[in-house]
């Protein structure tokens, strides 16, 4: 690297203002310009001839400042027709005020039998350098304000250097105290905007301003949660999707093309996975700021959105699963009403399979009911049973193949291989509760079971690392996607390779699990590979306290 010039360190130096509004956009310093040149005009009118001491420099001065304006004006219109971006404008504009001091610092001395106004009109650009620079451009105006005291003696030596000091002095103390007054007012507005860009940073939102014409002028802020590191702009590009995340918004129902128009909305929600294809929802508002402009603000409810659709799409399972045995159970009931309404008490054969029937479907919706009071009773706890009462040892090993040997209908069903040669013995926990543990233990391995390719195996292993038992599961199965791995312990949520396979589900069995593991004080983990199988490992303290 390079080293830099004295004069780029400078400029470096002094334009690293830190986080903070900058006032010195073109438009802003058109108008510091224009209030300068309108001034001395007003102060052409106040002068005359016999005034004017040295009639070349004032009307230079004129000249100078009023040239400096004209250059703006003609810069901030041609740039605004031809939407010219200049990203180092903000420097070029910071040696305007500098220059119109350095002129104003000569020229003000012009006036040798009047009070020097042009003095005190260095005030306008000491608090534009002010408002751009802070305190070190308030000291940069009264700097040059007190430099020009001297100057004076030199350029008015016919005049009493005491008039000469206490005309320079007045103005630099009015320069001075202006220039500071805008200095300490930025800084407080920096402190008030820094804190907002942090309590925006820690709820990951975004702030756009729009034009009129729907351009972006101004972007702060980064995106958290599902869409981290991901660009707000990308994501915001066509296509996006209805909160429902399924049907394409038109253009004209693009939530930056409503609030270019006007329209002030009130977290509207949208989907998006933009060019790295991770789906995300954003919700957007904008309220105007000005005739000209609007805020949009931007955060990502990826997490909260997702988790709504799933809720209704589990109560649309859930709906479906109970209607069903429900529908099989009055039908078999009609139907047992009709046998025996026959005469003769009717068939006994023919009610017994209606019973069965009856029988089967009772046990369905027991299970489904279960198995909803489990994640509620799941969700609520963080641990299980009580740590009091009598010291007590389960032999996993025992538990684990007792779970295995329940499943051997299903097994030889699918044509499935278990292989328990991984299997220790004699592998015990303390206090551990045999109930739910055995909830957690069956769970994965009719995962396994359910979700390995027909034919293939399914190898279980059990043995200690140290303080815990180690309990794996392993399948040859349909696997699941990297993108689908993070979520699969959220209620509700299926795994895409599941649901495109067909296989029946509800999203709640890993996520019971894990909770049962981490009460015992365990943790659970899964890795897997679509399309080669599905790796689930259980470890648990051998001793819980």
């Amino acid at each position: 690297m390079s080293p830099r010039s004295p004069l780029e360190q400078l400029r470096r130096r002094l334009l690293a203002t830190g986080p903070g509004p900058r006032l010195l956009g073109p438009r802003a310093a058109l108008a510091h310009q224009l209030t300068l040149s309108a001034c001395l005009l007003v102060g052409v009118l106040l002068v005359s001839d016999r005034t004017l001491g040295n009639p070349a420099l004032y009307w230079g001065g004129q000249v100078a400042v009023h040239l400096f304006t004209l250059v703006l004006l003609v810069t901030v219109v041609v740039g605004r027709a031809g939407r010219v971006a200049r990203p180092r404008s903000a420097d070029l504009l910071i040696l305007l005020p500098v220059a119109d001091l350095l002129v104003l610092a000569v020229s003000r001395w012009s006036l040798a039998n009047v009070m020097g106004f042009q003095g005190f009109l260095m005030a306008v650009p000491c608090v534009w350098l002010a408002a751009q620079l802070r305190y070190r451009g308030a000291m940069l105006g009264i700097g040059i304000s007190l430099l020009s005291v001297p100057l004076g003696l030199v350029i008015t030596p016919a005049l009493d250097p005491v008039a000469v000091l206490s005309r320079g002095l007045a103005s630099s103390l009015l320069v001075a105290a202006m220039g500071l007054v805008v200095a300490s007012a930025m800084v407080r507005l920096d402190e008030h905007t820094r804190r907002l860009e942090a309590v925006s940073a820690s709820l990951g939102v975004v702030s756009l301003v729009l034009d009129e014409d729907g351009r972006v002028l101004e972007s702060s802020g980064r995106l958290r949660g599902a869409s981290r590191g991901l660009d707000v702009h990308d994501l915001l590009a066509d296509p996006v999707f209805g909160e429902s995340g399924r049907s394409p918004l038109p253009p004209e129902r693009h939530p930056l093309a409503r609030a270019a128009r006007g329209s002030e909305l009130d977290g509207e929600a949208v989907w998006s996975s933009g060019a790295t294809g991770r789906r995300v929802a954003l919700s957007v508002s904008s309220t105007r700021l000005d005739p000209d402009r609007m805020l949009v603000v931007v955060h990502d409810v990826t997490a909260s959105l997702g988790a709504v659709l799933q809720e209704e799409q589990f109560l649309a399972n859930i709906s479906h699963e109970l209607k069903t045995p429900l529908t099989s159970i009055t039908g078999y009931v009609e139907l047992i009403e009709d046998e025996v309404a026959e005469g003769a008490g009717g068939d006994p054969e023919t009610i017994r399979r209606h019973l069965a029937v009856v029988s089967r479907n009772v046990e369905r919706l027991q299970r489904l009911i279960l198995g909803l009071l489990e994640t509620a009773r799941t969700v609520s706890g963080d641990r299980i049973g009580s740590d009091g009462g009598p010291r007590r040892v389960i032999a996993l090993d025992e538990l684990l193949r007792r779970q295995v040997e329940a499943l051997e209908p299903r097994q030889r069903a699918r044509r499935l291989r278990v292989d328990l040669a991984g299997v220790a013995a004699s592998v015990e926990l303390v206090n551990a509760d045999p109930e739910r543990l055995g909830q957690a233990v069956d769970n994965v391995l009719t995962n396994a079971v359910k979700y390995a390719h027909e034919g293939g195996t399914v190898t279980v292993s059990l043995g200690t690392e140290g303080p815990d038992a180690v309990l794996g599961v392993a399948d040859e199965g349909i696997g699941i996607g990297a993108e689908d791995l993070e979520r699969l312990f959220t209620p509700y949520f299926r795994a895409r390779t599941a649901t495109s396979a067909g296989v029946a589900g509800y999203g709640l069995g890993l996520m019971i699990t894990r909770r049962i593991v981490r009460a015992h004080g365990g943790e659970m983990a899964i890795s897997s590979e679509v399309g080669v199988g599905t790796r689930v490992e259980m470890r648990i303290p051998l001793v819980r306290t």
